[in-house]
């Protein structure tokens, strides 16, 4: 292999490491919250409604605005954003837990999550552009260091809050202060030219878009959707289910890590066989009516089974996110950072909002019923899919767009 090659390969690969630990210590701080709804809902004597506010407004900003950032990670140059979100989340989201009350913790939520929101983008946009042959790995590794990152944001806070106190949850900003300096110092992705920032005019590209490319983005976003709000209604009520049933709060930690770990080891399979399969559409399908049985019977079920079944559902839920990602590349190969976006800040944004209604319903309902209905949705969605393979020009599309 020529010398300027191995070095070309050595820089991607650094490149794709940086992501990765961008992306790791930036959900590391998104998910604070789960591991903090037991203490804040003693604290504040929260409903289920209110619950599931704290993680909708979460969710909310740290997706429902990616297409913005998309935009930006596409037109300027995503360093900025980079080193942004790590700073930032690790900076208002620390500083969260000592706030005085349930409104003011809301806000510092959204803000911080604004900071989680603006670093997505770019990392999935840096594992199509760097990933060379095995992009759909790329974009899973990147995506399992975020799940990495996420699992043990929990534990990090129940920790800190257990053995030093509450008001001592700032020094945990320590990590992404240290990250942002780093990311800003060494990523290196190259400026667009001027023109090509002039010509980014996405009004006009979204009006003369192939109908059948926005057929294919609907339905991942519907699948994408779906997977994020099955994944959304577990992780916002299952900490209280688990500790409901006797389960201690650090053991419930510990559950969330193992669960969310092996996710994103189902993505790096998913992500693996991907770059070998033609159609990615079945793994997707799979993924999510696998998941469906084990949902259902963790409620039906005692001992250590529920828990057992919760660690499955991760398993096959999370495995499609660098699938729906790397699909969303693939229609729109000139705009990889929106394409992430959109399955992955606008259909978990979507999910947010729906979070908000059932959190409303769970406190009629209850948490096991309101459940069985995302199940319902979770097999539609994936019968539905189906139709994604009689999308008339579906291949030929594909293969234009990569060359």
């Amino acid at each position: 292999m020529p010398k300027d090659k191995i070095i070309k390969n050595r820089s991607s690969k650094f490149q794709v490491g940086l992501a990765m630990s961008g992306h790791a210590i930036t959900d590391l701080y998104a998910s604070f919250i789960f591991g903090l709804i037991p203490v804040l809902a003693v604290r504040f004597n929260l409903s289920l409604f209110l619950v599931g506010l704290l993680t909708s407004v979460t969710a909310i900003s740290n997706s429902l605005t990616q297409p913005i950032f998309g935009y930006l990670s596409d037109k300027y140059n995503p360093r900025y954003l980079l080193a942004a979100g790590p700073l930032f989340s690790a900076i208002i989201i620390s500083l969260m837990p000592v706030m005085p009350s349930y409104y003011m913790i809301l806000i510092m939520l959204f803000l911080g999550n604004l900071s989680v929101a603006a670093i997505h983008p770019p990392t999935a946009a840096i594992g199509g552009h760097f990933g060379g042959r095995v992009k759909g790995f790329s974009n899973s590794l990147i995506s399992f260091s975020g799940t990495l990152g996420y699992s043990m944001g929990s534990i990090f806070i129940i920790f800190i809050v257990e053995k030093l106190g509450i008001y001592f949850s700032p020094i945990a900003m320590i990590p992404g202060v240290i990250t942002a300096v780093i990311l800003f110092k060494y990523t290196d992705i190259a400026q667009k030219d001027e023109k090509i920032k002039s010509s980014f005019n996405y009004f006009n590209k979204i009006k003369n878009m192939n109908k059948y490319k926005i057929l294919q983005i609907f339905f991942i976003c519907l699948a994408s959707y779906t997977r994020d709000i099955l994944w959304i209604a577990l992780i916002t009520f299952i900490p209280l289910y688990f500790t409901k049933e006797g389960i201690k709060l650090l053991n419930v930690g510990y559950i969330l890590i193992i669960y969310n770990l092996v996710g994103g080891i189902g993505g790096i399979l998913a992500g693996y066989f991907s770059d070998r399969l033609k159609n990615k559409i079945i793994l997707i399908q799979a993924g999510l009516l696998l998941s469906t049985p084990f949902v259902y019977f963790m409620f039906k079920t005692d001992g250590i089974l529920p828990i057992a079944f919760f660690i499955i559902v991760g398993f096959f839920s999370i495995s499609t996110l660098p699938l729906c990602i790397r699909v969303s590349q693939e229609i729109f190969p000139a705009n990889m950072g929106l394409a992430s976006s959109l399955v992955m800040g606008l259909s978990m944004g979507a999910a947010s909002i729906t979070m908000i209604f059932l959190g409303k319903a769970a406190d009629y309902i209850g948490i096991q019923k309101t459940v069985n209905y995302i199940i319902i949705l979770t097999l539609i969605v994936s019968i539905l899919l189906t139709i994604y393979f009689f999308i008339p020009l579906n291949r030929k599309l594909l293969e234009n767009n990569i060359k």
